[in-house]
């Protein structure tokens, strides 16, 4: 039986997930059902969905709303060049230059506006500009090559950037001529670099009046990509109503938000966790959002401190590095009480640190897939160590359903399939895309995730493996195949694969396992530095292993699950095992707490140390790693890792 294409599957489906209404009935009180209209582009048209009863129309309306209630109060402050705008300044800045997109630069609604700088004033007004003329904002993973900057901007059919000095210097002076539909580049700062636009001019002083626009909720807000590489991005489209109802999410899950409350936005602003949970909750409220440029964690210390941030949304391995930061306890954080994050399932040392450092009354662990916007499910504080590797609850917009692969919805607990989402943050489909919009977007309205799940007796989440061959480090997703691809390019390599490798830092690491032309040799070291050229940074695989043959089955597939721990070395000992796990490795990583034995954390060159010289400590060691293998030391208490 061949499987069908999500599009051709429809409903009824019961999404038999618990939801946060279910939970707690003054949320169930704030939704409501509505349906999505016809013609407007959206792959589940005339489809059924939870939705917050009372929410504005579009972004820009919070924008106005809070320059009437709060025009001297401060609304931004940037880090580090320490800029600060009043909502009253906010809404001038962004009056000006929307109009001036519009009357000198032909900006009309549904145009394309790529943003390709890291948090500064000018991010933030084009943003809210390009929204209030009713155009698309498109942040740009930074962390991309020229060419995968490129493939992102011509894929979106962009009128117009606005570029950091860095990203133009650095990236794209030299690829300027192939982008295609650009007409003007808008240049951060007050001095534009020759073929492109000062954005301070597009920002002078002076009254404009924005002409009006009619927005809705079911207009495209944005754009966002799936895919972190240069191979074939995919646009998810976001509508206004998908960012107001993950916004919303955030305020509940963080136990209430209000304008008295600070938010410190430390992910990159081209990331849909910026945005969607830092940014727009803020927006929603009225409150403070305090943009650092780049995460640093004892920056971002100063910064709770100094601006007494009251909530943030980050990634595991930026709390983490704070906690852990030497200089932690010389600084007053206390005033961070609400507290969200995701990427990866927790443990409970993790959470227990979080309560030891900052006693917070809201701590959420949350997530959920680009194309359902930001945040689908999320793990309620009370169940925070009860149930600490589930994934939690759908959020109260939202349903949750398992699939086979059929298209099937499994109903009994515990039964394993595809995760599916659908609800208010489900986004309208690929950006001209429609094979691949049929493909994972349902008629009935959920979105298929990739990941393989399970709900079990009490209505709660498990991820637990992903279908799509993707490796997630730190909350950034890697798709192997394009790293594969890369590898390919290199002439001394014959077969590659890429894999990730359980961590307990960043969920996973990235490994690649190499075979290398006869009479060919290559270093680790160049391995890495080939892919450096070629991919962001991030995408670089840490540990390179090389070997004689990559492991297949009858039909020449390669396995991958084998590659996991696999090292180099087969018949070994566990020295050598050990050793060959260090040598595929950076040096720096060597003293990176890296593996655990039972409670105790060691970085790789302690362990080796202690195996080398068979002391008690390396004997423990060596007889984990002959029963399970190195990666038993690396993995996280994950459910996809059990």
């Amino acid at each position: 039986m061949a499987i069908m294409s999500a599009s051709d599957i429809q409903g009824p489906t019961r999404g038999t997930c618990k939801s946060w209404r279910d939970v707690y009935p003054e949320l169930g009180q704030k939704v409501e059902q509505i349906t999505a209209p016809h013609g407007r582009g959206i792959a589940w048209e005339g489809s059924t969905i939870w939705a917050y009863k009372e929410r504005r129309s579009n972004i820009i309306e919070l924008l106005w709303a809070n320059v009437e209630r709060f025009p001297d109060r401060e609304a931004y402050v940037f880090h580090p060049n320490g800029q600060r705008l009043t909502w009253g300044q906010v809404g001038q800045q962004v009056q000006r230059v929307a109009a001036r997109l519009k009357k000198e630069y032909d900006f009309v609604k549904g145009d394309r506006l790529c943003l390709l700088t890291l948090g500064c004033p000018e991010y933030v007004i084009s943003y809210l500009a390009i929204v209030a003329l009713g155009g698309i904002a498109v942040p740009v993973n930074l962390g991309l090559t020229a060419e995968g900057l490129v493939s992102q901007i011509n894929k979106v059919g962009a009128k117009g950037a606005v570029v950091s000095p860095d990203i133009w210097n650095d990236k794209l002076e030299s690829v300027r001529g192939q982008l295609v539909s650009v007409k003007s580049v808008f240049m951060v700062g007050d001095v534009a670099a020759p073929g492109t636009l000062s954005f301070a001019e597009l920002n002078r002083e002076g009254r404009e009046l924005l002409p009006q626009t009619s927005i809705d909720e079911w207009d495209l807000c944005a754009i966002s990509f799936t895919s972190g590489t240069t191979g074939v991005p995919k646009g998810t489209m976001a509508m206004h109503i998908n960012a107001l109802g993950c916004a919303q999410n955030i305020v509940y899950a963080a136990k209430g938000l209000s304008a008295e409350d600070i938010n410190i936005c430390m992910p990159p602003l081209y990331h849909n966790t910026a945005v969607y949970t830092d940014f727009m909750p803020a927006l929603l409220t009225g409150g403070k959002c305090v943009i650092m440029r780049a995460f640093e964690p004892l920056e971002a210390i100063k910064l709770i401190e100094s601006e007494r941030a009251t909530w943030a949304v980050a990634a595991p391995i930026m709390l983490w590095m704070m906690m852990n930061h030497p200089d932690f306890a010389k600084h007053d954080c206390s005033s961070l009480k609400k507290i969200l994050f995701g990427g990866h399932a927790a443990s409970e040392t993790y959470i227990n640190q979080l309560n030891k450092c900052f006693s917070p009354v809201a701590m959420v662990n949350g997530g959920s897939v680009s194309e359902s916007t930001a945040l689908g499910f999320a793990l309620p504080t009370e169940d925070a160590i009860r149930k600490i590797t589930s994934c939690g609850l759908a959020t109260p917009n939202t349903d949750i359903a398992i699939f086979d692969d059929h298209g099937n919805e499994l109903t009994e607990p515990n039964q394993i399939g595809e995760v599916a989402y659908r609800g208010q943050q489900t986004n309208a489909g690929y950006w001209e895309e429609p094979g691949k919009t049929s493909e994972v977007f349902r008629k009935d309205g959920f979105v298929l995730s990739g990941d393989w799940a399970k709900i079990d007796e009490e209505g709660y989440l498990w991820l637990l493996d992903r279908k799509k061959d993707m490796v997630v480090r730190g909350g950034q997703n890697i798709y192997c195949i394009e790293v594969e691809n890369k590898l390919y390019l290199h002439t001394s390599i014959l077969r590659a694969a890429v894999v990730g490798v359980p961590d307990h830092l960043f969920s996973e690491r990235l490994k690649a396992v190499v075979v290398l032309k006869p009479g060919h040799s290559l270093t680790a070291k160049q391995v890495r530095e080939h892919c450096a050229a070629h991919l962001a940074p991030y995408e670089v695989p840490e540990y390179v292993v090389f070997t004689q043959a990559l492991p297949t089955n009858a039909a020449g597939k390669t396995l991958k699950p084998p590659l996991m721990d696999h090292w180099g070395v087969n018949e070994s000992s566990p020295s050598e095992k050990l050793a060959a796990f260090c040598a595929s490795m950076p040096e720096a990583l060597m003293d990176k707490p890296q593996l655990k034995l039972d409670s105790q954390t060691l970085t790789p060159r302690e362990a080796l140390a202690a195996v080398q010289s068979h002391n008690s400590l390396g004997q423990s060691i060596s007889e984990l790693i002959a029963q399970h293998g190195i990666v038993s030391m690396t993995k996280p208490n994950e459910a996809r890792f059990r």
